[in-house]
């Protein structure tokens, strides 16, 4: 599968004349939108696409604190340490999220979202 990201990847660039720098941009913001659709637009989630393996990594990225005031960006330093025995107030610690995790319509957020952007670079290169 990720290879053929990849490969899907360069082909768009190809055709369409746009940077595969920008298509995995558009990737990542897409996925990026449909997580926080999934789970909560106050959830730190960020999204990296390896350009070489295609490997897609989706975390949600909590700062440890003494008192947990918001649960969604926040984790105590107790439950940290369940964790990560070396966490430290301030740290911050991520937890993968499993693509499938996301869901159909978080899918279809996906897709019109790189769609959009794969538009608007068409759009910036030819002005």
């Amino acid at each position: 599968m990720n290879r053929e990201l990849i490969s899907v990847i360069d082909e768009l660039g190809r055709q369409k004349g746009i940077e595969k720098s920008r298509v995995i941009g558009a990737i990542e913001a897409a996925l990026q939108m449909a997580a926080k659709k999934r789970f909560g637009q106050a959830e730190n989630i960020q999204v990296e696409i390896d350009s070489k393996t295609g490997e897609i990594s989706v975390v949600s990225k909590k700062t440890i604190v003494d008192a947990v005031t918001n649960p969604k960006t926040e984790v105590s330093l107790q439950e940290a340490r369940q964790f990560d025995s070396e966490a430290e107030v301030g740290d911050e610690i991520g937890s993968v999220i499993e693509m499938s995790d996301l869901g159909r319509i978080a899918a279809q957020t996906a897709k019109q979202v790189i769609f959009q952007k794969v538009r608007e670079a068409e759009w910036s290169r030819l002005f």
